[in-house]
């Protein structure tokens, strides 16, 4: 009987830790998700100061489409690593926290 309660709370014990490890797990994918949400908002923020800069020097539409045809690449290039990305870091950091 002794071994069966002892098998039965090492289960118990497994359980949550994997549980733990879900929680984890999801407070991180959060965190990459906010991160990710911050990286874009700098990054239009930034791509909008350096429009605007080049602006004042040189009014021309010429200058704003080549701006914001490289900013719409810089965006997509950053989406692109994400999207490519995000399950790898996904299964890097479930296997850092259940080692």
């Amino acid at each position: 009987m002794d071994i069966i309660s002892e098998i039965l709370e090492t289960d118990r014990l497994a359980e949550d830790k994997l549980e733990q490890a879900r929680q984890k797990r999801s407070q991180m994918l959060e965190e990459c998700e906010k991160q990710t949400e911050q990286i874009l908002t700098d990054a239009r923020r930034e791509a909008e100061e350096y429009r605007s800069g080049l602006m004042k020097k040189d009014d021309s539409e010429s200058a704003e489409t080549e701006l914001k045809n490289s900013e719409k690449k810089q965006l997509a290039a950053l989406a692109e690593a994400y999207e490519k990305n995000h399950e790898k870091w996904e299964e890097e950091i479930v296997a850092a926290i259940t080692g």
